[in-house]
């Protein structure tokens, strides 16, 4: 993708756009990065996915003005999209689906993180997990703040089920973290071998967090 692609993505077709993130994938997300705090790729899940079939990569044009309430629109249809999908490979946690939104203007990325905030605790609720990904994202590396691990050429929001990891995610808020108990506090038994991040993360929250859910706020 040149320069007149990256700066206006309508000027774009979907082979560049996909082939452009495509590459994104496997020369970033695929590798060893030494700002990450740990060993291997910065998403070790992003190399299986490919070699499975199972990481959809779909491009997304924004119909009208970006708005949050039109990006929460498109992550519903993702979410229906992805419940649909026929997957090649039944391990849940290869399972991905990415919106590439090459359209998305450079001052409305902010946009993204703030629908993703937006719609974390339901779809956490859903055992489902939202990221973004676009040249401004604040986002930082799990093990290290300073590294703002989420950096990415062109705007994406990516899809997948919850995994045992994502107590990375969800350990700072009552709704995520309850979502992230009832489906993985079964790994927590003593004697259980974990990462002891893990167990720190969600021992604290654990703790933190022994009140009644509060019920979601009612829509509009």
């Amino acid at each position: 993708m040149d320069g007149a692609d990256r700066a206006d993505g309508r000027h774009a077709d979907e082979g560049s756009v996909r082939a452009h993130a495509l590459r994104w994938f496997r020369e970033y997300l695929c590798r060893e990065h030494p700002l990450l705090g740990r060993a291997g790729d910065v998403c070790p899940f992003v190399e299986p996915a490919l070699h499975a079939g199972t990481l959809l990569l779909r491009v997304r044009r924004m119909e009208g003005p970006a708005t949050a309430s039109r990006l929460v629109h498109l992550v519903h249809d993702l979410v229906r999209s992805f419940r649909e999908a026929e997957w090649p490979h039944r391990n849940r946690t290869l399972h991905a689906l990415v919106a590439v939104l090459p359209d998305l203007p450079e001052e409305q990325l902010r946009l993204l993180d703030e629908v993703q905030a937006a719609v974390k605790p339901e779809l956490a609720e859903d055992g489902l997990m939202l990221g973004q990904f676009h040249a401004r994202c604040p986002e930082p590396a799990a093990r290290n703040p300073e590294f703002p691990v989420s950096r990415a050429p062109v705007p994406m929001l990516a899809l997948r089920h919850m995994a045992l990891h994502d107590i990375l995610f969800l350990h700072d808020d009552v709704r995520t973290f309850t979502a992230y108990r009832d489906r993985f506090g079964h790994r927590y038994r003593p004697g259980v071998a974990l990462d002891p991040l893990f167990v720190e993360l969600f021992t604290a929250a654990r703790r933190r967090f022994t009140g009644p859910v509060p019920a979601p706020a009612p829509a509009g």
